[in-house]
C-alpha cells in the first residue's frame, strides 16, 4: 500500500471517529450542564417564544428545548364560544327515560407544555400536555334541561287560575292553570311590566273600591287585605305586583328566558337545540300536543363550572351524603397527556391524547308549575307559597365528579395574535376518543332552597312579611317592586349551600319545603322503608361524549 493510500485511509478513519464524538458528545455535553446554564437557556427560550411564537415549529428550538427539560406554561382556551354559533359541543346521554341533551362548552384550563430529550425515548416533536388545577381557570357550559311540563307555554292557561279558585271556583273553570300568559307583551301584562290578576276571567269578585272600574275584570296584582275579615268581604285595600318585566327582550320572570342558546355560562340558557327534550313517537308519554320548547323546562341545572380534579382525591360514592350516592368510589386520576408538534404521535392516528378528569358541583332550577297551595295576602302575614307560581327555585349544590374523559385529536402550529391580544402559539381539536364515551354517576337536587331571584330587604336571613299600604308605589295600588322580599329584575347566582340545606328565611317561611322540617327529612326504617335516605337528591347513569372542542394555545397565565 503507497503512502498516498494509507495517509487517505487514515484520514477517513479520523473523520469518521470526529463525527462519532460529535454525534455523542453533544448531547452529553447537553447532559452535563449545570443547574444555573439550564436556567439560563430556559430563559433564553422563554424570550424566543415570546418575541416569535413561530419559533416553536423550528426542529433546532424543539431540540435545545428538549435538552434542557423545558416547560411552556399556556392557556388553553375553547375558540368561538362567546356567540350562538359556538362550536364547543358535547352530549350527555342520560337513559332511555331522559334520553341525551346538548351541552355547549367555553372557558379555559391551565396546561404546562413539557418537552423531553428525544434521548431519553419519544420522537421529535413529541411533549407532555399537563392539565392543571386551577382557582382561576375552568370550563363553563350551558345549563343541562332535565324534565319538562307543556302546561307551563300552554295557550290559554294562567299563573293565576289556582290562585283565583279558592275565592271563586266558578270563574276558575276554563281558566286552567299553567304559565301561557307569563311573559313581556302579553295582553294581561300593563305598561309597568305587572301581570294583572284575573285577566280574561270575566268579572272578579273582589271589587278594587278605591281604584274605579279595571277592564275585563282584571286586577294590577294579587290582592292584599287588611285583615281575614276583609279578605271575606272581598275588599282588599292594596295589591303584590306580579312583574314580568316590560320591553322586547325577555325578563327573568318571562318563561321565554330560559332559551335555546349555545353560549355557555348562562343560567337561562339550555343548549343550542331549540327542541331540548326527546319527541318521537317511541319517547312520547303522552298527554300533550305540541313538542316540548326551552321554556317548558322545569328542573334544569345550573350553567355548569368544570374545574379540572385534583389528582389523588378519593371519591366515596358509597356513603357519600353531599354527592352522588351509591355509586362505585373513585380515586380522580392525573388530567394530561401528550401532543406532538408535527404530526401524529409515533403508532396513533392523532397528535393529541389526553385524559381530563372533572369536578363540579350542580345546582338545580325548578320552576313551579300548577301550584296548589293558597292562602290570602293579609297584611303584616307570611307570604305564601303561591307567590311562586310560575316563578323559579334554587336548590343546594350537589359535588359531581367526572372522571377520565379521553380525548384525543390534532395540533397545528399557528402563531399569531388573538382579537384580545393574546400571544397564541396553536391551535388544537379534540374530540372523545373513537369508542370512548365517559360514563359517570351523576346527582341532582330537589330541595328548595331560595328563590331565583336576588335577595331583597334581607328576606335570606330575615322572614319577610306582606307590606302595608304605606309601601304602595303605583298609583293603581300595587307595591314598589323595592318593598318584595326579592329582586324582580336580578337572578341570583347558584348558591354554595349543599343539597338539603336549611331553606332561606322567605321560602322557609312560605312553606314551599315540608313545614313540620323545612327540609327534607331521612326516611325512618320504623315508617316501612327500606332506606334512609331523605330523597333530595336523585341519581342517574350519564354517558359523556364530546363532538368537537376547538381549542386556541395561548402562551402563558392569560
Amino acid at each position: 500500500m503507497s503512502l498516498r493510500s494509507s495517509l487517505w485511509r487514515y484520514l477517513g478513519l479520523l473523520a469518521v471517529a470526529a463525527l462519532a464524538v460529535g454525534v455523542f458528545a453533544g448531547p452529553a455535553s447537553a447532559k452535563k450542564m449545570s443547574a444555573k446554564q439550564r436556567v439560563a437557556v430556559r430563559a433564553q427560550l422563554r424570550k424566543q417564544i415570546k418575541k416569535n411564537p413561530a419559533v416553536i415549529n423550528r426542529k433546532s428550538f424543539v431540540k435545545r428545548a428538549s435538552l434542557v427539560n423545558f416547560k411552556l406554561p399556556v392557556t388553553l382556551r375553547l375558540r368561538g364560544a362567546t356567540t350562538n354559533a359556538n362550536p364547543n359541543k358535547a352530549t350527555v346521554d342520560l337513559g332511555a327515560s331522559l334520553g341525551q341533551r346538548e351541552i355547549d362548552l367555553g372557558g379555559n384550563l391551565a396546561a404546562e407544555i413539557t418537552f423531553h430529550d428525544s434521548y431519553d425515548g419519544g420522537a421529535l416533536g413529541n411533549v407532555d400536555l399537563d392539565i392543571l388545577p386551577s382557582a382561576t381557570k375552568s370550563l363553563t357550559s350551558t345549563s343541562i334541561p332535565l324534565l319538562w311540563n307543556t302546561q307551563v307555554s300552554q295557550a290559554g292557561t294562567s299563573w293565576d287560575s289556582n290562585l283565583i279558585a279558592p275565592a271563586s271556583p266558578a270563574y276558575a273553570a276554563g281558566y286552567p292553570a299553567g304559565c301561557g300568559n307569563v311573559h313581556t307583551g302579553g295582553a294581561n301584562v300593563n305598561s309597568s311590566g305587572n301581570m294583572q290578576f284575573g285577566y280574561g276571567a270575566g268579572p272578579m269578585p273582589l271589587p278594587p273600591t278605591h281604584l274605579g272600574a279595571i277592564g275585563n275584570g282584571g286586577l294590577p296584582g294579587v290582592p292584599i287585605y287588611p285583615s281575614l275579615a276583609a279578605y271575606a268581604a272581598g275588599t282588599p285595600d292594596h295589591f303584590a305586583p306580579a312583574h314580568v318585566g316590560s320591553g322586547a327582550t325577555p325578563s327573568i320572570g318571562d318563561i321565554n328566558h330560559v332559551q335555546a342558546s349555545a353560549i355557555p355560562g348562562n343560567d337561562d340558557n339550555v343548549g343550542g337545540n331549540p327542541s331540548p327534550f326527546p319527541y318521537s313517537p317511541q319517547s312520547v308519554p303522552g298527554g300533550f300536543t305540541q313538542p316540548p320548547t326551552p321554556a317548558d323546562t322545569v328542573l334544569r341545572t345550573n350553567a355548569l363550572k368544570l374545574n379540572v380534579a385534583t389528582a389523588g382525591t378519593e371519591v366515596k360514592q358509597d356513603t357519600n351524603v353531599d354527592g352522588v350516592a351509591g355509586s362505585q368510589n373513585i380515586v380522580i386520576g392525573k388530567s394530561g397527556g401528550q401532543a406532538n408538534l408535527f404530526g401524529n404521535i409515533p403508532g396513533k392516528s392523532y397528535g393529541i391524547d389526553v385524559t381530563v378528569n372533572l369536578a363540579t358541583k350542580i345546582n338545580s332550577i325548578l320552576r313551579i308549575t300548577d301550584q296548589d297551595t293558597f292562602e290570602p295576602l293579609i297584611t303584616g302575614g307570611n307570604w305564601p307559597a303561591a307567590v311562586f307560581s310560575c316563578g323559579q327555585v334554587w336548590t343546594g349544590a350537589v359535588q359531581n365528579y367526572i372522571p377520565s374523559v379521553q380525548l384525543s385529536g390534532n395540533l397545528k402550529i399557528a402563531p399569531g395574535i388573538t382579537a384580545d391580544g393574546k400571544l397564541r402559539i396553536a391551535k388544537a381539536t379534540v374530540a372523545s376518543r373513537a369508542g370512548s364515551n365517559t360514563r359517570f354517576a351523576v346527582a341532582a337536587c330537589l330541595a328548595p332552597y331560595a328563590a331565583y331571584n336576588a335577595e331583597q330587604n334581607s328576606s335570606d336571613t330575615v322572614t319577610p312579611t306582606v307590606p302595608s299600604t304605606a309601601s304602595i308605589g303605583d298609583p293603581d295600588g300595587t307595591l314598589a317592586l323595592g318593598s318584595l322580599p326579592v329582586d324582580s329584575n336580578t337572578a341570583r347566582p347558584a348558591p354554595a349551600a349543599a343539597c338539603n340545606a336549611t331553606p332561606t328565611a322567605f321560602v322557609r317561611s312560605t312553606a314551599l319545603p315540608p313545614a313540620q322540617v323545612n327540609s327534607l327529612s331521612p326516611a325512618a326504617p320504623a315508617d316501612g322503608y327500606t332506606v334512609t335516605n331523605s330523597g333530595s337528591t336523585v341519581s342517574v347513569g350519564a354517558d359523556l361524549n364530546v363532538q368537537n372542542v376547538s381549542i386556541d394555545v395561548l402562551v402563558g397565565d392569560v
